[in-house]
């Protein structure tokens, strides 16, 4: 009965030690995330772009210019456009980097950066889109001279058609 005590009591050891050592890893994981997520993409203050501009291989290329604190789409169409969707378009230049590296040590031609799939233009900065990672599904983004991958929330907004980027007149609601 005795060695049947220390045999329990040494596989309950065992096995809270196992947990101590699996939660450990996993509160480091999730601390090396968050340290990465903080890193935006770009250091642009979102709240600061004045002009935007998006060109795309199978879109129509789209201008749009802040006026008096309301955003105007310029190019294709011409007229008011949708506020809260173009500050989510100027908001990728803050998404969370997940990686990121000298353009040189990657091929840009397998990313899908050379040709870019879309460029966003944001006042003088430009961001190129390439294609996606296979695992995570996160998008390759060249800025300057580096390439990161950021997870892909946004691909929607860069490859939309123009006229769901116009404001919808008063009184007029979605079906």
């Amino acid at each position: 009965m005795m060695q049947r005590m220390k045999r329990r009591t040494r596989t309950n050891i065992f096995l809270a030690a196992m947990v101590g050592l699996l939660g450990a890893g996993v509160y480091a994981e999730l601390r090396r995330e968050d340290a990465i997520a903080i890193v935006p993409v770009t250091q642009i203050d979102p709240a600061t772009v004045r002009d935007v501009r998006i060109t795309c291989s199978e879109c129509s290329p789209r201008h749009f210019s802040k006026v008096d604190g309301h955003w105007r789409m310029l190019e294709p169409l011409v007229g008011a456009a949708d506020d809260a969707r173009i500050e989510r378009i100027v908001a990728i230049a803050r998404a969370s980097v997940r990686f990121r590296h000298a353009a040189g040590e990657l091929d840009a031609k397998r990313l899908g950066l050379d040709p870019p799939f879309a460029t966003l233009q944001l006042d003088d900065a430009v961001m190129t889109f390439g294609t996606t990672d296979a695992i995570h599904g996160d998008r390759y983004v060249r800025v300057g001279d580096t390439i990161a991958l950021v997870p892909d929330r946004f691909s929607a907004l860069l490859f939309t058609k123009p006229e769901g980027e116009l404001a919808k007149p008063a009184g007029v609601t979605k079906d």
